[in-house]
């Protein structure tokens, strides 16, 4: 009677350490971006984008490991939707509309038209783009009244792609090949200090108006589980919020809480201002080769 009590308990034993989720072998989520600093840098490195540190402190704490893969914009999308990747970084309800969208925002953005300092031309409505050419990055949304035009293939917006395509931007610019183009300028900051470009290169010469701020972190259609991962960064961001550790994240990137500040990342009226020009001092220590 011993014998089998003791086979009964070891078997029961087994049964129940079979459910429980083996270490090395825990569930991963997958991501896709395209490399946007200081949103989504190099997820290999030290400083992989302040979105990148945010959704593995909080999936990681869930038992899951979190994978983020850099490629062109249309690509993320199209391998996100297909549920090749289970998430999308850095997107809004305008670029994917069927994703499922948590209720928290990873931050907002505000986009500019920018030229370079001794360019004559500034952005006063639509017909100051005639005979313009305007760069612009390939499957991206900047609001209703430019992504309108660039879908009826307005001759002024010119597509980049590519895992960099504003580095692609900015040497275009730099030959003469735009006039212009349109971006945020946190990122842009960030793009110009990598490529060793002085920020005083280029001025802000309009703003747009009309595009939905929020950036998201936003999940396939087609995953049984984007409703619970949603759930998930909704209230692992709630919880960073209140133990300080999206501070201690954002810090690391000299940015401030988009919720908080009066000055949200990207929400400004001034190119040049302090906030931003503090983000440089970032690039002092890091070591751009490794992004």
């Amino acid at each position: 009677m011993k014998l089998h009590f003791i086979q009964f308990t070891r078997s029961v034993l087994i049964a129940c350490l079979s459910m429980l989720p083996l270490r090395g072998h825990s569930e991963t989520i997958s991501f896709r971006a395209d490399s946007w600093c200081p949103y989504v840098c190099n997820p290999n490195s030290a400083r992989p984008g302040y979105m990148v540190e945010i959704l593995k402190a909080i999936f990681e704490k869930q038992g899951l490991r979190v994978d983020v893969k850099i490629t062109n914009w249309v690509r993320a999308i199209k391998e996100t939707r297909s549920n090749q990747a289970q998430g999308l970084l850095g997107c809004n309800p305008s670029d994917t509309p069927d994703f499922v969208f948590p209720q928290k925002a990873l931050g907002v953005v505000k986009n500019a038209y920018f030229t370079l300092k001794n360019s004559a031309w500034s952005y006063r409505g639509r017909e100051s783009l005639q005979n313009k050419r305007i760069g612009v990055i390939n499957g991206y949304s900047y609001g209703d009244s430019i992504d309108n035009m660039i879908k009826n293939r307005h001759r002024s917006f010119i597509p980049f792609s590519g895992k960099k395509p504003l580095h692609q931007i900015l040497e275009a610019l730099k030959k003469g090949e735009l006039d212009g183009f349109v971006e945020n300028p946190v990122a842009l900051h960030y793009g110009l200090a990598e490529l060793g470009v002085p920020v005083d290169t280029v001025k802000t010469v309009g703003w747009v108006a009309d595009q939905d701020p929020f950036l998201y972190a936003a999940f396939s259609p087609q995953n049984p589980k984007s409703e619970q991962y949603a759930e998930m960064l909704n209230k692992g961001l709630t919880e960073m919020r209140r133990n300080g550790e999206l501070r201690r994240i954002l810090e690391k990137y000299n940015l401030e809480d988009w919720e908080k500040s009066s000055v949200s990342l990207g929400a400004l009226d001034n190119f040049g201002a302090r906030f931003l020009q503090s983000s440089l001092d970032f690039f002092d220590v890091f070591d751009a080769r490794n992004l």
